[in-house]
């Protein structure tokens, strides 16, 4: 095969690839740009109104608060599970009795729905019911649902949210210390090196790609969560856990205005695009 027919095979080979991006990502991505700038309720006809969109939305409290609800909900899900998920795999790595036992614990989470997920946790932290019922009891006194507490609601549905999920970021770490030499941790215990010296001198660097990746990953999840809160909160209490996926949903099919919905898929699409290109900077930094 000369080099341009070959040129011509690997074009029909990647051709049905970007077709299917194009049509799922690409100009998805670019109507909400093009609907941002109109005022429009779906059957209506269009208004250009230009950036008054993105005026309405700063000015709004509600999309200011989803925002920092969003940005609250990254920080805190993404070291608590990467940390948590981390030293786990690496425990799991260094040999734990029941291993195959402990994966498929871990891993069970994973493989139900999360709408399913969110269901099972609303009804276990329901008061009447639920696993506070006989806690309650056992104080002598009802217990207020962590979902219907405004200063708790995001952290339960985060709480979840690592449960669920834990099991994931576990196996791509595991998978990951499969990549080191085991000759220089052996090297390492020969030498006198101590369990947290050699975790933080020589396990970390030689496992930074992987811890990198499952970063990226979890900031961009995190910043797009959407199902969990939906099923197990509605945004609620008083909009404590109304993320920007949720407002957008909220503002443009509850609230039919689809140029404002647009517009905080816009500001989305660039926050999330901002701090992932920050995160991979700093990651991919040689920090050892």
């Amino acid at each position: 095969m000369n080099a341009r027919n070959r040129r011509i095979a690997l074009s029909l080979f990647v051709l049905p690839g970007l077709l299917l991006y194009g049509s799922l990502v690409l100009y998805p991505t670019a109507r909400a740009f093009y609907l941002s700038a109109f005022q429009w309720q779906g059957l209506s006809a269009k208004t250009f109104v230009g950036l008054a969109n993105y005026q309405y939305l700063i000015d709004s409290r509600i999309f200011r608060s989803s925002l920092l609800t969003t940005l609250n909900y990254m920080l805190v899900n993404v070291p608590v599970q990467i940390g948590s998920a981390y030293v786990l795999a690496y425990l799991l790595y260094t040999g734990v009795k029941g291993l195959r036992f402990f994966r498929f614990l871990f891993f069970l989470p994973c493989v139900l729905l999360s709408v399913a997920v969110g269901y099972i946790f609303d009804l276990l932290l329901n008061p009447w019911f639920g696993f506070l019922q006989p806690l309650g009891a056992l104080l002598g006194t009802q217990l207020a649902s962590p979902l219907g507490t405004p200063a708790l609601a995001l952290y339960a549905v985060i709480f979840v949210d690592w449960w669920q999920w834990l099991g994931y970021k576990i196996m791509l770490f595991f998978a990951g210390f499969q990549n080191m030499s085991p000759e220089v941790l052996e090297a390492a215990a020969i030498d006198g090196s101590s369990a947290a010296n050699t975790f933080f001198r020589i396990v970390i660097p030689l496992s930074w790609e992987t811890l990198a990746m499952v970063t990226i990953m979890l900031v961009i999840g995190s910043l797009r969560v959407f199902d969990l809160i939906f099923i197990m909160t509605q945004g609620g209490p008083n909009h404590a856990t109304e993320v920007l996926t949720l407002h957008m949903f909220i503002t443009a099919f509850e609230k039919l205005n689809f140029g404002a919905g647009s517009a905080v898929a816009v500001i989305l699409f660039v926050v999330s695009l901002t701090i992932t290109i920050a995160v991979r900077t700093v990651l991919r930094r040689d920090l050892y």
